[in-house]
């Protein structure tokens, strides 16, 4: 029987990173299901969804914990799969804000979608020099769930009201539903 584990590890930037924590998957028979790694400063952060089997957790965990040795921080845990009925008839959407940077957007923003019961699925911000004066502005680009209850158009109202009070704009984008899978 397979587990999943989600693994995140950091390491100070350097070639050999990825090759180093996908050998000792290798070697435990996982699998690399699913994975997301970004240069975050000077470091190197990675979050993966891997399986293997279960009697090789433990041994894969143990092989894991020894890159600290080599200046990589892992860390595993287990988790159970994803559950596809979990969120049956919300509305995938793709939120978009831009503006200029200040501390709290993200926690406001994260705080008013918690308050409609809005999952975030995926998120991705980033500080960048405006072309001309460089001045520093924040993008983030997050893919939420909407619950069946909600008004998207309500929902917009409410979200240019926080981009209002963040100086920011937000832009909310209708995802097209997916054709099931055969």
């Amino acid at each position: 029987m397979k587990s999943q584990l989600v693994i995140t590890a950091t390491g100070q930037d350097r070639p050999g990173i990825v090759a180093r924590i996908t050998a000792v998957l290798v070697e435990h028979g996982a699998n690399l299901e699913d994975s997301r790694m970004a240069l975050l400063g000077g470091e190197f952060a990675a979050i993966m969804l891997v399986s293997v089997e279960a009697e090789r957790v433990d041994s894969m965990s143990r092989a894991l914990d020894a890159l600290a040795s080599e200046g990589i921080t892992v860390s595993a845990k287990q988790t159970a799969a994803f559950d596809p009925d979990r969120f049956r008839g919300y509305l995938t959407c793709q939120l978009n804000v831009s503006g200029a940077d200040h501390e709290g957007i993200v926690h406001e923003i994260a705080r008013f979608l918690k308050d409609q019961s809005i999952n975030i699925q995926s998120m991705d911000s980033k500080v960048v020099s405006a072309p001309v004066t460089g001045t520093p502005l924040f993008c983030m680009r997050a893919t939420v769930q909407v619950p069946p209850a909600l008004s998207i158009s309500d929902l917009r109202r409410q979200l240019t009201a926080v981009g209002d009070k963040e100086s920011v704009d937000i832009e909310l984008i209708e995802e097209p539903v997916a054709s099931p899978r055969a």
